[in-house]
């Protein structure tokens, strides 16, 4: 398998699947030869067959495997499922990884902050928001615990909006505070100011929080933003605009949020883009715009 192994670090996902085929046919149902090969499925965006491989790769796992092996099946498998959008499986998974953790595979502890933070993002994804912001929570303190300041700067950020999300901007400024000390990347630069201006919006900020997220949005011209920063920024800005009376531009803002979340096929980003489409046209249907 250290051909298979040398193209999954390589990043060469086609190869890696076509040798993890050729082994496939070699002999008995081998776990971590189905992980390898659910990871290159993963990559390659075939998540039902990657979902699949990883399941198959549970069940071939025995007492006679390391307990290592089954929790980094256990971990993907949740990942996959988060991917898939099955926030039950994944939620059950990071759950069961969380809590055999300290038995079966307690060489993998340094992963503990990691499933914390996924299954942070699993419940916000359910609107769990109460236990998002307790996983959040739990995920900053192992970061911090392992001297992962990155991670502690991306958990911070996470928990802010969640925290506006649920309207609590003194612990979300604390957060975004935190979060600042840590910025390292382009990518860390935009979660910041998006925070900055969910933090804004939720403090009555309109104008502030529309010329925060123009700035996010600048980047969008030099093909700097994701689809998903580019929904969120947008839902933000159509938010702020609709605060500020204007329904027209608030529209437009939310039908970008729309596409943009469709684009990244995330089904909570489009939910909350066609639920704020669908306010703007209510209040100007009844003339409330800005109400």
């Amino acid at each position: 398998m250290d051909a298979l192994y040398g193209f999954l670090e390589a990043g060469r996902w086609a190869e890696a699947w076509t040798e993890f085929q050729r082994l496939r046919q070699e002999g008995p149902k081998n776990p971590r030869l189905l992980l390898m090969g659910s990871h290159a499925a993963f990559r390659l965006r075939d998540l039902a067959e990657a979902r699949y491989l990883a399941v198959t790769a549970v069940e071939a796992w025995s007492e006679s495997h390391p307990g290592r092996l089954l929790g980094q099946i256990r971990f993907h498998l949740a990942m996959v499922a988060r991917e898939l959008g099955d926030t039950t499986a994944a939620f059950q998974e990071f759950s069961l990884f969380l809590s055999e953790l300290p038995v079966k595979y307690p060489d993998l502890a340094d992963a503990e902050g990691k499933a914390y933070f996924y299954l942070a993002l699993t419940l916000r994804q359910r609107d769990d928001l109460h236990e998002a912001v307790q996983a959040y929570r739990k995920a900053i303190d192992c970061f911090r615990q392992n001297g992962h300041t990155h991670l502690v700067c991306k958990g911070q950020q996470n928990l802010a909006w969640v925290l506006c999300l649920l309207k609590n901007p003194d612990e979300a400024r604390g957060c975004l505070k935190e979060a600042g000390a840590g910025v390292e990347t382009p990518e860390d630069e935009i979660h910041q100011t998006m925070g900055e201006a969910f933090l804004a919006l939720i403090e009555g900020e309109n104008g502030l929080a529309v010329a925060l997220c123009e700035s996010v949005m600048l980047r969008a011209e030099e093909g700097g933003l994701t689809p998903e920063q580019r929904s969120q920024t947008s839902w933000l800005a159509a938010t702020a605009a609709l605060a500020q009376g204007n329904g027209d531009n608030a529209f437009t803002l939310a039908g970008i949020a729309l596409n943009s979340a469709a684009e990244a096929r995330d089904a909570r980003l489009i939910n909350d883009a066609s639920a704020l489409r669908r306010q703007i046209v209510l209040r100007q249907a009844t003339g409330q715009a800005g109400a």
